[in-house]
């Protein structure tokens, strides 16, 4: 899975970076057939969102979440992203 990582409006350290890329990782283990995965974190007005583009064959799927604490953005977009997988797979294998 190839991973883009993008901060808007401040300058995220490299453990946010790789923190991110961890959470992100997890997400194979709902579909291994992840193509490509950006990831933009932006800060405005004490709130930061984060938002999810999944390129899954012949689908993307986002997600957006924001709070006042960049983590916890994080981990909340992240478990989003689970639920969008979970029903897509729910939907194509027509369960």
């Amino acid at each position: 899975m190839n991973i883009e990582f993008t901060a808007r409006h401040f300058h995220a350290p490299d453990k946010l970076r790789i923190y991110t890329e961890n959470e992100v990782q997890k997400l194979k283990r709902y579909f291994n057939r992840i193509i490509q995965c950006q990831v933009v974190l932006s800060h405005e007005n004490n709130q930061y969102t984060t938002e999810i583009n999944l390129s899954i064959p012949k689908r993307k799927i986002n997600v957006k979440d924001t709070t006042d604490n960049v983590t916890k953005s994080i981990d909340r977009a992240v478990s989003k992203m689970a639920g969008r997988i979970s029903k897509f797979k729910e939907r194509r294998n027509g369960i």
